[in-house]
């Protein structure tokens, strides 16, 4: 099957005398002429309208980009209509003897043909040069060198998040920028803003979390806040864009229910954001693993407490009950009245009071004379005689 049957109908030998004759003429020396004419005056109007955008400083950020993008566009724009005019006579030549050639040969050379596409892709946009660290087609790494039909990348991973080299290069086509999306990491060139998430649960103590990690942050960044801050106000004012904040910042996602994400971006040098990201890191474990321990302390200090108040009860509990004091008999208590009849002598030796005098009781008559001279007083089983004196 026959796919390009006009192909047949060119005489090739007739289009190289039509070329051969084009280029001994003089009138391509004048078109080229016209050509360098026209990309001068536009380079030279490019740059007068674009330094003036940019000392504007009455204008918006969002405003200077958008007149320095409507410039670009309208040059472009009058660039081709430059050439369409200056080579308007030769474009159907041109054309018919480019298009023959290019239907013999785009099947052939159909990936060669779009590697040098891409690369032409990139030298026009520029989306990235040499250094830069680029993200695109689930491959991410720093470019070491690129032309015109593949681009070197060495790779950082393993995975999105991680900010070290894998030590493998990686060789990728041109033609794979044609139709991919490409993340420049270090547009901003010497500073970058560095993003990184912490995973949380919301029954965690997440605002002392997000204390700590603040706090961090401040401290890692402050050697180069000053510097950053200058670097992204002379960026700002080069590619028109918004003056971007420098302190650190911490916000919060919510991915699932239940879950909770502290979404931390800081500022560091291009080269260095993977270390400051884990220092960052490490003071803030420091400071919930002191705190950890700070609690564990207090609590065995606590429970050593209650432990030996417990150990002092259990002896206070063994110990016997105090003994109750005797009971003295009674025949041996001191009256208080014998107490009062003691006077004590110089000497210290006591002495007792005189006993007080009874009186006189008069004896019943003896019934019986001739039995001895004592007397029984009633039921006492006292026996006295008549001149017995109670005293």
């Amino acid at each position: 099957m026959d796919l390009f049957p006009s192909a047949k109908k060119i005489d090739w030998a007739q289009q190289a005398e039509q070329f051969g004759e084009y280029f001994s003429s003089g009138e391509l020396l004048k078109n080229g002429i016209a050509t360098l004419v026209i990309v001068l005056l536009l380079l030279i109007l490019r740059s007068i309208l674009v330094r003036a955008v940019r000392r504007s400083d009455k204008l918006p950020s969002d405003v200077r980009r958008r007149w320095l993008v409507q410039i670009r566009n309208g040059l472009l724009f009058l660039f081709l209509l430059g050439m369409t005019v200056v080579w308007s006579s030769q474009i159907q030549h041109v054309t018919i003897s480019i298009l023959a050639f290019a239907v013999a040969v785009v099947i052939a050379t159909k990936e060669l043909i779009q590697c040098i596409s891409g690369s032409i892709m990139k030298a026009v946009g520029r989306p990235f040069k040499l250094g830069d660290r680029i993200e695109f087609h689930n491959i991410r790494g720093d470019v070491i060198d690129h032309n015109v039909l593949t681009t070197t990348i060495m790779e950082i991973g393993p995975d999105q998040m991680t900010q070290q080299l894998t030590g493998r290069a990686i060789v990728v086509p041109n033609n794979m920028f044609l139709n991919k999306v490409v993340i420049n990491e270090t547009f901003t060139q010497e500073y970058v803003l560095h993003c990184f998430k912490i995973p949380c649960s919301q029954k965690d103590d997440w605002r002392q979390t997000e204390q700590d990690l603040l706090d961090a942050a401040k401290i890692e960044c402050e050697p180069y806040l000053a510097k950053a801050r200058q670097h992204f106000d002379l960026l700002a004012k080069q590619q028109g864009l918004t003056v971007l904040s420098v302190d650190p910042r911490i916000t919060f996602r919510i991915p699932k229910a239940g879950e909770l994400e502290l979404v931390v971006r800081v500022v560091a040098p291009a080269r260095r954001k993977g270390r400051v990201e884990q220092a960052i890191l490490r003071r803030m474990l420091d400071r919930q693993w002191e705190r950890v321990k700070a609690a564990e302390a207090e609590k065995l200090a606590a429970e050593e407490a209650k432990a030996l108040a417990a150990a002092e009860a259990a002896a206070a509990a063994a110990l016997p009950a105090p003994n109750e004091p005797e009971q003295q008999p009674a025949s041996i208590e001191i009256n208080a009245a014998t107490e009062a009849n003691v006077v004590a002598e110089p000497n210290g030796t006591p002495e007792l009071s005189p006993t007080p005098t009874l009186p006189s009781m008069p004896l019943p008559p003896d019934p019986n004379p001739g039995a001895s001279g004592g007397a029984t007083l009633g039921n006492t089983g006292v026996t006295a005689s008549r001149n017995t004196r109670f005293e």
